[in-house]
């Protein structure tokens, strides 16, 4: 595996590969990489020659946000990447974001839901993402869907710049408890761990609901809260929206989505359930 820490170098790599046909994957992360990460390598790699970035984005971190504490241990990245064979891991220092006065933004579909909490979350995300991918220039690119709203932007910003590549969605990996695979869960201890896998099983027993034939979406929303509620979550929102997120529902259909964010002993998780 080649680490590349310089910009130039990453476009040049990127030139070459796309003169000699070859395909680039890109998997875009902070870091702290686990097995969510690696199940996206590992889609990566079915496409094509696989480029992994790390980089913390001070930009989607607003102020009293974990940036300084966010997790991060770039040798044991390093052993991971190596073990999973990717090709490239780009690294680049602090200089990608430093001196930007020009902003990617979504105002409509940023606001909501991950956006009222965090005003400028999206902004640095797309911002920094569109960075990297006129850098890579990759052919496709690759993101969970524990973070659903952030792929869509994603996928909605690609389209609106036409650029050549193909956003690729990777199902969320998941602890045996069901707690969505996440870099903060690295906040936990076990016990806390444990605890927190009640945000998932939640979830799930409103579909279930939703199967046994509850269609009202204030019903459901009102269910999964007292669900959570009584485990000691604080619920930033938990809301049933259609697919695309452009609406909260009420009436759920199938299709639709329950997307949550909550507080867990100080850490904060997001999951969200496909109703079916």
């Amino acid at each position: 595996m080649k680490i590349i820490t310089d910009i130039e170098e990453m476009k040049s790599v990127s030139r070459k590969l796309k003169k000699s046909s070859k395909k680039l994957s890109f998997v875009p992360t902070m870091g702290k990489l686990h097995r969510g990460h690696m199940k996206l390598i590992e889609e990566a790699k079915k496409y094509g020659e696989t480029a992994v970035s790390i980089f913390v984005n001070p930009m989607q971190f607003g102020q009293n946000e974990d940036l300084d504490k966010y997790p991060r241990d770039f040798e044991g990245d390093v052993g991971i990447l190596s073990d999973l064979e990717a090709d490239y891991l780009f690294y680049p220092g602090k200089d990608i974001a430093e001196n930007t006065e020009t902003f990617l933004i979504n105002p409509e579909r940023s606001a909501e839901l991950e956006g009222a909490f965090r005003p400028a979350h999206f902004q640095g995300v797309l911002t920094i993402v569109m960075k990297l991918f006129c850098i890579a220039e990759p052919d496709f690119a690759f993101f969970g869907l524990k973070d659903y709203q952030q792929y869509l932007l994603i996928k909605k910003m690609a389209g609106d710049y036409f650029l050549n590549v193909r956003i690729i969605p990777v199902e969320t990996v998941r602890e045996k408890c069901g707690l969505a695979m996440s870099s903060r869960n690295a906040y936990l201890n076990e016990n806390d761990k444990k605890e927190a896998c009640a945000f998932y099983g939640a979830l799930k027993k409103t579909a279930a609901l939703f199967k046994a034939g509850e269609k009202s979406a204030t019903v459901l929303s009102a269910f999964v809260i007292k669900e959570l509620i009584e485990r000691s979550f604080k619920i930033d929102y938990a809301k049933i929206m259609d697919e695309e997120l452009r609406m909260e529902k009420k009436t759920a259909e199938p299709g639709d989505i329950l997307i949550a964010a909550v507080r867990f002993k100080g850490v904060r998780l997001l999951d969200n359930i496909f109703l079916d």
